[in-house]
């Protein structure tokens, strides 16, 4: 079918006289109306039990809490600990600690080169989308 075709069609059916049945109008009109109250009564609805399950949950959060607080402070007075020494001597404590510290320092640098690897391919995947993006 080409544009003349159509365009005849189109003509043909804007000429005829296009009649509704009678009470059409008025039945659609009632119709949509149900519809739109309908939505309306299961919006309403819907909000009610949101509000009641926001307010539940919280409720719920509240009473958790409360009872880890009090479970919490009952559990750390009856059971006091004190932190003992590990190391006697306070130069093997010394050593020890500097042989930590040192290891933590060697992981540290570890991780920064890696950021810094990390850092140099975005500058290059950068550069690269900048050069095109501004050709």
């Amino acid at each position: 079918m080409n544009d003349k075709q159509i365009d005849e069609l189109i003509n043909k059916v804007l000429r005829e006289d296009q009649t509704l049945p009678e009470g059409l109008s008025e039945r659609l009109e009632q119709q949509i109306d149900s519809w739109a109250a309908a939505e309306k009564k299961e919006t309403v609805r819907s909000s009610f039990h949101r509000r009641s399950l926001y307010w539940l949950s919280g409720a719920v959060a509240a009473i958790l809490l409360l009872c880890v607080g009090i479970f919490g402070l009952t559990d750390l007075n009856t059971g006091k600990q004190q932190l003992a020494d590990t190391y006697t001597n306070p130069q093997e404590a010394a050593i020890a600690a500097q042989k930590a510290l040192a290891f933590m320092s060697s992981n540290l640098n570890k991780g920064i080169d890696q950021i810094n690897d990390a850092q140099q391919e975005i500058n290059k995947v950068n550069r690269i989308l900048n050069k095109h993006l501004n050709d």
